[in-house]
């Protein structure tokens, strides 16, 4: 820990959604909060209502030059000492048929949500495993473990996330390392918001997607809120042993459940009947 015996972390995205309320909570709990995000002014607006306990770090993190800024200003505030502890949440989601986004959407993508998280987290392991303690927490998605329709760019990011968290927690572990996957459902942010939509009214595919947005919206009964899974991120910060993963919400348990028990045939006959296309 620290020599102010205040955990150091850093929320990623921490200007909204899941990163914001997870933030907030951080700093009401003692931490000593950063947040890396792009809006400038929405991380001024959180930091002003913790009263300065939060310490607003502007980073683009789909830019290399932004996050070595951001590590360089994180590692000059704490005297080189680093973290304790980073939340991986920054991201967002391309949607649409795999067949119509464009490469360099797609290629964004993966640079926001699997290389850049990546590139930010390495400068801060040297400082974790030379004391032999840290937890990285990473947000993935119940898109990481079953893969849905329209939203390929997002559960390709999201898969690799899946496979590059498990590869650091074991190659981290020998250090004392912890290294954590929450897999949220359906959740009350601004995620559509915040989404790229590849959709034209003259696609083949828009009657599917006009169906698939009905179904997932039937989905959104089994929705939490982001508190909820700021709660369950300080759980296994806390946890003497955490899990590996943290599933959130009826929707991402059953999920993962049938990824595991149920053959990929019926999987995709039960996604077909939700677009309209099975028989």
């Amino acid at each position: 820990m620290s020599s102010s015996d205040r955990p150091i972390v850093a929320v990623t995205g921490a200007s909204r959604g899941i990163g914001r309320a997870t933030a907030l909570l951080l700093a009401r709990e003692g931490y000593r909060v950063f947040a890396p995000a792009r809006s400038e002014d929405d991380l001024n607006a959180v930091a002003a209502e913790t009263g300065g306990a939060i310490e607003p770090v502007v980073m683009d993190i789909a830019d290399a030059a932004s996050r070595r800024d951001a590590v360089a200003a994180i590692m000059a505030a704490t005297g080189g000492y680093g973290l304790d502890a980073l939340v991986n949440n920054a991201g967002y989601a391309v949607l649409g048929p795999l067949e119509e986004v464009e490469a360099d959407d797609f290629r964004r993508q993966l640079e926001v949500n699997v290389v850049g998280l990546l590139d930010f987290t390495r400068p801060f392991l040297p400082g974790m495993r030379a004391r032999r303690c840290g937890r990285i927490v990473n947000i993935s998605s119940a898109a990481g473990r079953v893969a849905t329709p329209f939203m390929g760019p997002y559960n390709a990011s999201k898969f690799a996330l899946e496979g590059l968290s498990d590869t650091l927690r074991r190659e981290l572990a020998p250090f004392g390392v912890r290294v954590i996957l929450i897999e949220p459902g359906p959740i009350k942010t601004h995620f559509n918001e915040a989404s790229v939509q590849v959709d034209g009214p003259d696609s083949p595919y828009a009657p599917l997607q006009r169906r698939w947005r009905a179904a997932r919206r039937s989905s959104n009964i089994w929705e939490r809120s982001e508190d909820a899974v700021a709660r369950l991120i300080l759980k296994a910060l806390r946890a003497a042993h955490p899990r590996p993963r943290y599933t959130i919400t009826a929707g991402a348990k059953m999920g993962t459940l049938a990824h595991h028990l149920v053959p990929d045939v019926v999987l995709d006959w039960v996604l077909g009947r939700a677009m309209g296309s099975a028989p």
